[in-house]
């Protein structure tokens, strides 16, 4: 449903491009960037560390089927509503994200062509990850709670009521944040070596960009990156 809704949201905003060259692009291409907020949440969740090898294969599971149920739905409203107007088969075939879609989808894709040139993206979330009340994208945890101040209606704006606020999912499942399980990492204490690696594994599902900030220590020590093996796209 949500591959259909933002196909249909092109056609929506057609008039609405403040140049022509964007209204061109948009009807050629056809672009659209179906993606996810919540992660971190939901492996809070599971019971599940975001920096472990047990994340990492969760992850891969559920980013390929994201994919395949997105490009799926994609290549069936090419067959309702017609293909993308620049696709070429020759050409979109070299992809090395198309290359490694399951050869059943491929073969799908080649008959029937594809209504969107683009599909997947992780997009910035912060707003919309607010108002779900999840964690951002594929960002892990921030903080479990941080303290707000607001301003007193007297004291010319000068004294403040502060109080402690936890992040959802921490005050939904624990109630605070006092000795949480091991399992609950917050974005500066995971390991970053480990926080590309998650990258590495969603961005082999995206053809797209991905909006992501890996946050370090304060004391972090200048390290070398030379043994981190990403994956190929």
């Amino acid at each position: 449903f949500a591959t259909r809704f933002l196909d249909n949201v092109i056609d929506y905003n057609l008039d609405r491009h403040a140049l022509k060259s964007q209204q061109t692009n948009a009807k050629n291409d056809r672009r659209i960037g179906l993606g996810i907020l919540g992660l971190g949440d939901m492996l809070v969740k599971m019971g599940t560390k975001y920096d472990s090898e047990d994340a990492l294969e969760t992850i891969d599971q559920i980013m390929s089927m994201f994919r395949n149920t997105a490009y799926e739905t994609s290549a069936d409203l090419a067959r309702e509503k017609k293909i993308f107007p620049n696709f070429d088969w020759d050409g979109y075939s070299k992809s090395k994200f198309i290359k490694n879609l399951p050869k059943r989808l491929r073969e799908k894709i080649r008959e029937n062509g594809i209504r969107n040139s683009t599909v997947l993206t992780v997009p910035p979330t912060g707003s919309g990850a607010i108002v779900a009340r999840v964690t951002s994208g594929i960002e892990p945890i921030f903080a479990t709670s941080y303290m707000r101040r607001v301003k007193k209606n007297d004291g010319f704006g000068r004294e403040f009521n502060e109080y402690k606020v936890y992040h959802p999912i921490i005050e939904r499942l624990f109630g605070d944040d006092e000795n949480l399980p091991e399992y609950v990492v917050t974005a500066h204490d995971i390991d970053p070596y480990f926080r590309v690696k998650m990258q590495g594994v969603i961005q082999k599902y995206i053809d797209s960009s991905i909006s992501s900030t890996v946050n370090l220590k304060h004391d972090i020590k200048a390290v070398s990156y030379t043994h981190l093996t990403l994956p190929t796209i």
